[in-house]
Protein backbone atom coordinates (compact mmCIF):
# COMPACT_ATOMS: atom_id res chain seq x y z
CA UNK A 1 0.00 0.00 0.00
CA UNK A 2 1.43 3.36 -1.04
CA UNK A 3 2.03 6.03 1.55
CA UNK A 4 -0.03 9.21 1.78
CA UNK A 5 1.89 12.21 0.47
CA UNK A 6 1.40 14.80 3.18
CA UNK A 7 2.62 18.20 4.36
CA UNK A 8 2.96 19.07 8.06
CA UNK A 9 2.51 22.68 9.22
CA UNK A 10 2.97 23.35 12.96
CA UNK A 11 1.75 26.47 14.78
CA UNK A 12 4.29 26.03 17.56
CA UNK A 13 3.14 28.87 19.83
CA UNK A 14 -0.35 27.37 19.95
CA UNK A 15 0.64 23.70 20.33
CA UNK A 16 3.27 24.51 22.96
CA UNK A 17 0.65 26.32 25.05
CA UNK A 18 -1.91 23.49 24.61
CA UNK A 19 0.53 20.73 25.61
CA UNK A 20 3.90 21.29 27.31
CA UNK A 21 7.62 21.30 26.61
CA UNK A 22 7.37 17.57 25.92
CA UNK A 23 6.24 18.50 22.40
CA UNK A 24 9.97 19.14 21.81
CA UNK A 25 11.47 16.29 23.84
CA UNK A 26 9.03 13.77 22.32
CA UNK A 27 9.30 15.21 18.80
CA UNK A 28 10.58 12.02 17.19
CA UNK A 29 7.88 9.94 18.91
CA UNK A 30 4.77 11.89 17.89
CA UNK A 31 6.24 12.46 14.42
CA UNK A 32 6.62 8.68 14.00
CA UNK A 33 3.07 8.30 15.33
CA UNK A 34 1.76 10.46 12.51
CA UNK A 35 3.94 8.72 9.90
CA UNK A 36 2.61 5.32 10.98
CA UNK A 37 -0.92 6.37 10.04
CA UNK A 38 -2.57 8.10 13.01
CA UNK A 39 -5.80 9.82 11.81
CA UNK A 40 -5.20 8.82 8.19
CA UNK A 41 -7.58 7.06 5.81
CA UNK A 42 -7.55 3.29 6.49
CA UNK A 43 -4.46 3.81 8.71
CA UNK A 44 -2.27 4.36 5.66
CA UNK A 45 1.25 5.45 6.52
CA UNK A 46 2.37 8.95 5.62
CA UNK A 47 5.35 10.32 3.83
CA UNK A 48 5.86 13.96 4.68
CA UNK A 49 7.00 15.79 1.56
CA UNK A 50 7.49 18.97 3.54
CA UNK A 51 7.54 19.84 7.26
CA UNK A 52 7.43 23.40 8.52
CA UNK A 53 7.22 24.97 11.98
CA UNK A 54 6.27 28.59 12.76
CA UNK A 55 7.14 30.28 16.06
CA UNK A 56 8.03 33.48 17.84
CA UNK A 57 11.57 34.61 18.49
CA UNK A 58 11.57 33.24 22.04
CA UNK A 59 11.21 29.66 20.75
CA UNK A 60 14.06 29.90 18.28
CA UNK A 61 16.15 27.99 20.80
CA UNK A 62 14.42 24.77 19.64
CA UNK A 63 15.59 25.21 16.05
CA UNK A 64 18.32 22.53 16.19
CA UNK A 65 15.90 19.79 17.36
CA UNK A 66 13.37 20.56 14.62
CA UNK A 67 15.96 20.91 11.87
CA UNK A 68 17.37 17.50 12.76
CA UNK A 69 13.85 16.11 12.34
CA UNK A 70 13.66 17.58 8.83
CA UNK A 71 11.65 20.74 9.62
CA UNK A 72 12.04 24.15 8.07
CA UNK A 73 11.79 26.66 10.94
CA UNK A 74 10.33 30.14 10.39
CA UNK A 75 10.82 32.92 12.91
CA UNK A 76 7.59 34.95 12.64
CA UNK A 77 8.32 37.97 14.74
CA UNK A 78 5.56 40.58 15.01
CA UNK A 79 6.24 44.07 13.65
CA UNK A 80 3.96 46.20 15.80
CA UNK A 81 5.48 47.22 19.13
CA UNK A 82 2.34 46.51 21.11
CA UNK A 83 2.25 42.94 19.69
CA UNK A 84 5.94 42.45 20.45
CA UNK A 85 5.41 43.54 24.05
CA UNK A 86 2.44 41.17 24.30
CA UNK A 87 4.54 38.25 23.05
CA UNK A 88 2.53 37.74 19.87
CA UNK A 89 3.84 36.74 16.46
CA UNK A 90 2.75 36.72 12.82
CA UNK A 91 2.84 32.92 12.59
CA UNK A 92 -0.88 32.68 11.76
CA UNK A 93 -0.72 34.73 8.58
CA UNK A 94 2.54 33.13 7.39
CA UNK A 95 1.15 29.63 7.95
CA UNK A 96 -2.06 30.59 6.13
CA UNK A 97 -0.23 31.83 3.04
CA UNK A 98 1.99 28.73 2.91
CA UNK A 99 -1.00 26.36 3.24
CA UNK A 100 -2.89 28.02 0.38
CA UNK A 101 0.24 28.14 -1.79
CA UNK A 102 0.91 24.44 -1.25
CA UNK A 103 -2.70 23.59 -2.13
CA UNK A 104 -2.50 25.59 -5.38
CA UNK A 105 1.04 24.81 -6.57
CA UNK A 106 2.14 21.40 -5.34
CA UNK A 107 0.22 18.78 -7.32
CA UNK A 108 1.81 15.79 -5.55
CA UNK A 109 0.30 16.60 -2.14
CA UNK A 110 -2.70 14.52 -1.04
CA UNK A 111 -3.06 15.75 2.53
CA UNK A 112 -2.22 18.76 4.69
CA UNK A 113 -1.80 18.38 8.47
CA UNK A 114 -2.25 21.74 10.22
CA UNK A 115 -1.18 21.27 13.82
CA UNK A 116 -3.04 24.03 15.66
CA UNK A 117 -6.03 24.41 17.97
CA UNK A 118 -6.83 27.96 16.83
CA UNK A 119 -10.38 28.16 15.44
CA UNK A 120 -9.32 31.09 13.21
CA UNK A 121 -7.93 28.50 10.79
CA UNK A 122 -11.40 27.23 9.80
CA UNK A 123 -11.42 29.38 6.60
CA UNK A 124 -7.95 28.02 5.79
CA UNK A 125 -9.27 24.48 6.11
CA UNK A 126 -12.11 25.26 3.70
CA UNK A 127 -9.76 26.91 1.20
CA UNK A 128 -7.33 23.96 1.21
CA UNK A 129 -10.20 21.48 0.84
CA UNK A 130 -11.33 23.36 -2.28
CA UNK A 131 -8.22 21.95 -3.97
CA UNK A 132 -9.48 18.39 -3.25
CA UNK A 133 -6.96 17.89 -0.46
CA UNK A 134 -7.61 16.13 2.82
CA UNK A 135 -7.07 18.31 5.91
CA UNK A 136 -6.22 17.12 9.44
CA UNK A 137 -6.27 19.56 12.34
CA UNK A 138 -5.96 19.49 16.12
CA UNK A 139 -8.51 20.52 18.74
CA UNK A 140 -8.95 20.76 22.48
CA UNK A 141 -11.59 18.37 23.67
CA UNK A 142 -12.28 20.60 26.69
CA UNK A 143 -13.55 23.59 24.67
CA UNK A 144 -15.66 24.14 21.52
CA UNK A 145 -12.67 24.10 19.10
CA UNK A 146 -12.72 20.29 18.81
CA UNK A 147 -16.41 20.21 17.88
CA UNK A 148 -15.92 23.16 15.52
CA UNK A 149 -13.09 21.52 13.58
CA UNK A 150 -15.12 18.29 13.46
CA UNK A 151 -17.66 20.12 11.33
CA UNK A 152 -15.11 21.26 8.72
CA UNK A 153 -11.88 19.22 8.77
CA UNK A 154 -11.60 15.66 7.45
CA UNK A 155 -10.04 14.45 10.72
CA UNK A 156 -9.30 16.06 14.10
CA UNK A 157 -6.73 14.80 16.59
CA UNK A 158 -7.50 15.79 20.16
CA UNK A 159 -4.83 17.14 22.43
CA UNK A 160 -5.07 14.09 24.71
CA UNK A 161 -4.13 11.78 21.85
CA UNK A 162 -1.23 14.03 20.87
CA UNK A 163 0.09 14.08 24.45
CA UNK A 164 -0.10 10.29 24.61
CA UNK A 165 1.91 10.15 21.37
CA UNK A 166 4.87 11.87 23.07
CA UNK A 167 5.81 8.39 24.35
CA UNK A 168 4.84 6.47 21.20
CA UNK A 169 6.90 3.45 20.15
CA UNK A 170 6.31 1.45 17.02
CA UNK A 171 5.11 -2.09 17.83
CA UNK A 172 7.16 -4.97 16.55
CA UNK A 173 5.99 -6.56 13.34
CA UNK A 174 4.82 -10.17 13.50
CA UNK A 175 6.54 -12.68 11.25
CA UNK A 176 3.32 -13.25 9.31
CA UNK A 177 2.59 -9.53 8.76
CA UNK A 178 4.01 -7.14 6.19
CA UNK A 179 3.87 -4.17 8.57
CA UNK A 180 3.50 -3.38 12.24
CA UNK A 181 -0.01 -2.74 13.59
CA UNK A 182 -1.37 0.80 13.22
CA UNK A 183 -0.78 3.23 16.08
CA UNK A 184 -3.20 3.28 18.98
CA UNK A 185 -5.10 6.55 19.45
CA UNK A 186 -5.90 7.55 23.01
CA UNK A 187 -9.64 7.73 23.73
CA UNK A 188 -11.39 11.06 23.88
CA UNK A 189 -11.74 12.12 27.54
CA UNK A 190 -12.80 15.26 29.34
CA UNK A 191 -11.00 16.73 32.31
CA UNK A 192 -13.32 17.04 35.26
CA UNK A 193 -11.73 20.22 36.50
CA UNK A 194 -12.66 21.92 33.20
CA UNK A 195 -16.31 20.88 33.46
CA UNK A 196 -17.84 23.95 35.03
CA UNK A 197 -21.55 24.12 35.79
CA UNK A 198 -21.92 27.16 33.54
CA UNK A 199 -20.36 25.43 30.52
CA UNK A 200 -22.55 22.40 31.16
CA UNK A 201 -25.68 24.55 30.94
CA UNK A 202 -24.36 26.20 27.78
CA UNK A 203 -23.68 22.83 26.09
CA UNK A 204 -27.10 21.50 27.05
CA UNK A 205 -28.79 24.65 25.74
CA UNK A 206 -26.93 24.39 22.42
CA UNK A 207 -27.78 20.71 22.09
CA UNK A 208 -31.45 21.41 22.80
CA UNK A 209 -31.67 24.26 20.29
CA UNK A 210 -29.87 22.39 17.48
CA UNK A 211 -31.65 19.07 17.89
CA UNK A 212 -35.02 18.96 16.11
CA UNK A 213 -37.89 18.17 18.42
CA UNK A 214 -39.91 16.09 15.98
CA UNK A 215 -39.02 14.14 12.87
CA UNK A 216 -35.68 12.95 11.41
CA UNK A 217 -32.50 15.05 11.70
CA UNK A 218 -31.92 17.68 8.99
CA UNK A 219 -28.94 15.79 7.50
CA UNK A 220 -31.13 12.71 6.98
CA UNK A 221 -33.82 14.79 5.26
CA UNK A 222 -31.15 16.28 3.01
CA UNK A 223 -29.97 12.76 2.14
CA UNK A 224 -33.53 11.91 1.08
CA UNK A 225 -33.66 14.96 -1.20
CA UNK A 226 -30.27 14.10 -2.78
CA UNK A 227 -31.37 10.53 -3.52
CA UNK A 228 -34.54 11.94 -5.01
CA UNK A 229 -32.49 14.13 -7.37
CA UNK A 230 -30.39 11.15 -8.47
CA UNK A 231 -33.43 8.89 -8.80
CA UNK A 232 -35.39 11.35 -10.94
CA UNK A 233 -32.60 11.16 -13.53
CA UNK A 234 -32.79 7.33 -13.54
CA UNK A 235 -36.39 6.45 -12.61
CA UNK A 236 -37.26 2.76 -12.19
CA UNK A 237 -33.59 1.75 -12.52
CA UNK A 238 -31.27 0.35 -9.83
CA UNK A 239 -29.06 2.97 -8.17
CA UNK A 240 -25.60 1.67 -7.33
CA UNK A 241 -24.10 2.05 -3.89
CA UNK A 242 -21.19 4.02 -5.33
CA UNK A 243 -23.53 6.54 -6.94
CA UNK A 244 -25.49 7.01 -3.71
CA UNK A 245 -22.36 7.39 -1.56
CA UNK A 246 -20.94 9.93 -4.02
CA UNK A 247 -24.16 11.93 -3.87
CA UNK A 248 -24.28 11.89 -0.06
CA UNK A 249 -20.60 12.82 0.34
CA UNK A 250 -21.51 16.53 0.09
CA UNK A 251 -23.18 16.27 3.52
CA UNK A 252 -20.72 17.03 6.29
CA UNK A 253 -22.43 14.69 8.75
CA UNK A 254 -22.15 11.72 6.35
CA UNK A 255 -19.25 9.29 6.25
CA UNK A 256 -19.02 5.69 4.99
CA UNK A 257 -16.26 4.92 7.53
CA UNK A 258 -15.53 5.62 11.16
CA UNK A 259 -13.91 8.98 11.79
CA UNK A 260 -13.05 10.95 14.88
CA UNK A 261 -16.33 11.97 16.44
CA UNK A 262 -18.36 10.85 13.41
CA UNK A 263 -20.24 7.56 13.02
CA UNK A 264 -20.72 6.13 9.53
CA UNK A 265 -24.01 5.87 7.66
CA UNK A 266 -25.70 8.56 9.83
CA UNK A 267 -25.30 6.33 12.88
CA UNK A 268 -26.78 3.18 11.30
CA UNK A 269 -25.19 -0.26 11.29
CA UNK A 270 -24.38 -0.39 7.58
CA UNK A 271 -25.44 0.89 4.17
CA UNK A 272 -28.46 -1.42 3.99
CA UNK A 273 -29.79 -0.24 7.36
CA UNK A 274 -29.39 3.40 6.32
CA UNK A 275 -31.27 2.85 3.05
CA UNK A 276 -34.12 1.07 4.83
CA UNK A 277 -34.42 4.04 7.15
CA UNK A 278 -34.50 6.46 4.21
CA UNK A 279 -37.14 4.27 2.56
CA UNK A 280 -39.36 4.65 5.62
CA UNK A 281 -39.12 8.43 5.33
CA UNK A 282 -39.66 8.52 1.54
CA UNK A 283 -41.70 5.54 0.21
CA UNK A 284 -40.62 6.37 -3.35
CA UNK A 285 -37.18 4.95 -2.43
CA UNK A 286 -37.80 1.24 -2.97
CA UNK A 287 -35.27 -0.95 -1.13
CA UNK A 288 -35.14 -4.70 -1.85
CA UNK A 289 -32.89 -7.18 -0.03
CA UNK A 290 -30.81 -9.21 -2.49
CA UNK A 291 -28.38 -10.84 -0.07
CA UNK A 292 -26.75 -10.58 3.31
CA UNK A 293 -26.41 -6.87 4.05
CA UNK A 294 -26.99 -6.18 0.34
CA UNK A 295 -29.89 -4.20 -1.01
CA UNK A 296 -31.09 -2.91 -4.34
CA UNK A 297 -32.32 0.65 -4.42
CA UNK A 298 -34.78 1.91 -7.07
CA UNK A 299 -36.51 5.25 -7.28
CA UNK A 300 -40.16 4.72 -8.15
CA UNK A 301 -41.95 7.72 -9.51
CA UNK A 302 -45.19 8.18 -7.56
CA UNK A 303 -48.29 7.54 -9.67
CA UNK A 304 -50.00 10.70 -10.79
CA UNK A 305 -53.60 11.00 -9.66
CA UNK A 306 -56.24 11.86 -12.32
CA UNK A 307 -57.31 15.48 -12.29
CA UNK A 308 -60.26 16.05 -10.06
CA UNK A 309 -63.51 16.95 -11.82
CA UNK A 310 -65.07 20.25 -11.06
CA UNK A 311 -68.10 19.74 -8.95
CA UNK A 312 -71.25 21.78 -9.47
CA UNK A 313 -71.86 24.08 -6.60
CA UNK A 314 -74.33 22.56 -4.25
CA UNK A 315 -77.52 24.59 -3.74
CA UNK A 316 -77.60 26.37 -0.54
CA UNK A 317 -80.21 24.95 1.80
CA UNK A 318 -83.30 27.11 2.12
CA UNK A 319 -83.59 28.88 5.31
CA UNK A 320 -86.31 27.33 7.40
CA UNK A 321 -89.03 29.70 8.42
CA UNK A 322 -89.07 30.26 12.05
CA UNK A 323 -92.35 29.14 13.59
CA UNK A 324 -94.54 31.87 14.92
CA UNK A 325 -94.50 32.19 18.58
CA UNK A 326 -97.97 31.80 19.96
CA UNK A 327 -98.64 32.48 23.52
CA UNK A 328 -101.13 30.39 25.34
CA UNK A 329 -104.15 32.37 26.55
CA UNK A 330 -103.92 33.30 30.11
CA UNK A 331 -106.82 32.89 32.46
CA UNK A 332 -108.75 36.13 32.47
CA UNK A 333 -110.57 37.57 35.45
CA UNK A 334 -114.20 38.83 35.14
CA UNK A 335 -112.97 42.38 35.48
CA UNK A 336 -110.72 41.93 32.47
CA UNK A 337 -113.60 40.53 30.40
CA UNK A 338 -115.82 43.48 31.32
CA UNK A 339 -113.06 45.91 30.36
CA UNK A 340 -112.73 44.35 26.90
CA UNK A 341 -116.52 44.38 26.35
CA UNK A 342 -116.60 48.02 27.31
CA UNK A 343 -113.97 48.86 24.74
CA UNK A 344 -115.88 47.13 21.92
CA UNK A 345 -119.30 48.68 22.78
CA UNK A 346 -120.39 52.17 21.67
CA UNK A 347 -121.17 53.84 24.90
CA UNK A 348 -122.19 57.50 25.21
CA UNK A 349 -119.85 59.85 26.70
CA UNK A 350 -120.38 60.37 30.42
CA UNK A 351 -122.46 63.45 31.38
CA UNK A 352 -122.49 65.69 34.33
CA UNK A 353 -124.81 65.08 37.31
CA UNK A 354 -127.00 68.10 36.45
CA UNK A 355 -127.66 66.82 32.97
CA UNK A 356 -128.50 63.40 34.30
CA UNK A 357 -131.10 64.82 36.72
CA UNK A 358 -132.65 66.96 33.89
CA UNK A 359 -132.91 63.87 31.74
CA UNK A 360 -134.63 62.00 34.55
CA UNK A 361 -137.13 64.88 35.06
CA UNK A 362 -137.85 65.11 31.28
CA UNK A 363 -138.35 61.37 31.20
CA UNK A 364 -140.81 61.56 34.12
CA UNK A 365 -142.77 64.38 32.47
CA UNK A 366 -142.93 62.41 29.21
CA UNK A 367 -144.22 59.38 31.06
CA UNK A 368 -146.88 61.52 32.89
CA UNK A 369 -147.99 63.09 29.60
CA UNK A 370 -148.32 59.68 28.00
CA UNK A 371 -150.44 58.47 30.93
CA UNK A 372 -152.80 61.50 30.67
CA UNK A 373 -153.31 60.91 26.96
CA UNK A 374 -154.22 57.31 27.66
CA UNK A 375 -156.76 58.40 30.25
CA UNK A 376 -158.31 60.94 27.86
CA UNK A 377 -158.57 58.34 25.11
CA UNK A 378 -160.31 55.93 27.50
CA UNK A 379 -162.80 58.68 28.56
CA UNK A 380 -163.61 59.54 24.95
CA UNK A 381 -164.19 55.91 24.10
CA UNK A 382 -166.56 55.58 27.13
CA UNK A 383 -168.57 58.58 26.04
CA UNK A 384 -168.91 57.20 22.51
CA UNK A 385 -170.09 53.89 23.89
CA UNK A 386 -172.69 55.60 26.13
CA UNK A 387 -174.04 57.67 23.29
CA UNK A 388 -174.50 54.64 21.09
CA UNK A 389 -176.33 52.88 23.88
Amino acid sequence: MSRVKSVLLVDFDNIYGATSEEVVSGLSNWLLWLEDGAFSVKNRRRRFIDKRVYWNLQFDKYRPEFERAGFSAFNCRALAKRKISAGKSSADIVLTMDAIEIALVNEDVEEVVILTTDSDFVPVVNRVQAGELRVVTCGKETDPTYDLFNQYADAVMHVGALKAAFNYERAKRKWYRFRSPPPVIAPLTLQKERRSALMGRVRSALATSETPKDGPPPEVMRAVSLIKEVGERMPDQPLSKTRIVRALSVIQEFSPTYQAGLRPWFGHKNFAAMMRRLSQIQPAIEVTTVGKNKVETIWREPAELPPARARAPEPEPEAEEEPELRLLPRERTPLALLAEAAKDADLPEPADEMEIEADYEAQDEAEDGAADEVDEDEDAEAEVANSRA
